[in-house]
């Protein structure tokens, strides 16, 4: 019974010492520790590449949503007029397309040469349309800025009539469509997202963070603190008129500066040596022929 006792005990100390052994070989092999190292760099591979295109995925969403603003800003607002604009953007870029294609098989000498003049065109393409749209953009903020002078007159007297806020809208929608037809389409969107449940407050704040008009965005303000507080909005809308006259004045004195500068180059490009030719010009030939004799 000892001798079997002894036996067993022999038995498993042996086993366990083995298991000890091939663990720790296992462990400090180089080529365990070759595929740790391997499966560890095809983790962190795989993690980078998710994190990768997260950040593309996340940069495209964010390039989409710049061009619909600016779409949005340049006075395409419903979605149909967007892809009607859309369209003809594409219209036109691939005709142009067409032409210079054509052009590009007749003189280039490799398919390499042509795959990249039509990655630069359509490089130089979207390019250009982004630009065009954010330049429509900054045009359409400056007529809005030319037409706030009337839009807060009229609202004004919409107001003392005593409409509401929604009410105004609508007068005014129907009133000023051929006066201020740039503000009728903002008001125009604001109508229909207040009708379609949104909080007036919000819309009024979404709305003046897309306009480029910094008259309009005034006004929204004004409006959306008085929809807040639930305030009085006539003395708001003289503080609002002053203003709007002060930075009209303002922007008459800086484009007044500008002309005067660009007069004064103009006399001195042209005008000088005019005058110094009919001036000069009895005097040099008196000196030429005084010396001449």
């Amino acid at each position: 019974m000892n001798l079997t006792l002894y036996i067993a005990l022999t038995g498993a100390t042996v086993c366990l010492t083995l298991s000890v052994f091939f663990y720790y070989r296992s462990v400090h092999n180089p080529v365990t520790k070759q595929r740790k190292s391997s499966s560890q760099h095809s983790q962190t591979t795989f993690t980078n590449s998710q994190k990768w295109w997260r950040r593309s995925k996340n940069q495209h969403h964010r390039f989409l949503e710049n061009v619909v603003t600016n779409m949005r800003q340049a006075g395409y607002i419903s979605s149909r007029e967007q892809i009607l604009c859309l369209f003809k953007i594409a219209v036109v870029w691939a005709a142009l397309f067409l032409i210079f294609s054509g052009q590009q098989l007749l003189s280039a000498t490799s398919i390499t040469e042509i795959i990249l003049y039509s990655i630069l065109f359509f490089a130089f393409g979207m390019l250009i349309t982004i630009r065009w749209l954010r330049s429509q953009a900054i045009k359409r903020g400056r007529i809005i800025d030319e037409e706030m002078l009337i839009a807060v007159h009229l609202m004004s007297i919409l107001w003392q009539v005593g409409l509401s806020v929604e009410s105004l809208f609508k007068a005014y929608k129907y009133e000023a469509g051929e006066l201020t037809p740039e503000i009728n389409k903002e008001v125009s969107l604001i109508l229909a997202r207040i009708d379609a449940g949104q909080n007036r407050e919000w819309v009024f704040k979404d709305m003046a963070a897309l306009s480029l008009s910094s008259g309009f965005q005034d006004l929204l303000t004004m409006l959306s603190q008085a929809s807040d507080s639930g305030g009085g909005l006539k003395q708001s809308f003289q503080s609002l008129s002053g203003l709007l006259y002060e930075r009209k004045r303002v922007e008459l004195q800086e484009k007044v500066t500008k002309m005067s500068g660009k007069i004064s180059v103009t006399m001195m490009a042209l005008m000088f040596p005019a005058l110094f030719i009919v001036l000069g010009g009895p005097a040099a030939l008196a000196l030429m022929s005084a010396f001449g004799g």
